[in-house]
């Protein structure tokens, strides 16, 4: 028997609609008063097409924050923001737009 995974897979695409390797994604989730599960989180680097996956044990909705600095000047930050809802034993895809900040 195989236990079955919690999966959220992110997405990470610029204003032009590419993919963007290297960006930072977490998934996060506070406190919460009354809820078990909580201050969790899973912080990925996208891959090469743009691509982070975080599996997580239990279903949950999550922060998504997707942060990239420009290499060639740190002062240029790209942004993305949404949130995820996780469920148990089943794959979520979601995509998250970077946007200048």
């Amino acid at each position: 028997y195989k236990e079955p995974l919690t999966k959220g897979v992110i997405t990470v695409y610029d204003e032009q609609g590419n993919t963007v390797s290297g960006v930072e994604v977490r998934l996060s989730q506070e406190n919460i008063i009354g809820i078990e599960q909580t201050n969790i989180e899973s912080t990925q680097l996208s891959d090469a097409s743009g691509r982070s996956e975080h599996v997580l044990e239990n279903e949950a909705v999550m922060n998504v924050d997707a942060v990239l600095y420009d290499g060639n000047n740190m002062d240029t930050l790209y942004y993305g923001q949404s949130a995820i809802r996780l469920t148990f034993g089943k794959t979520i895809n979601k995509n998250v737009q970077l946007l200048t900040y």
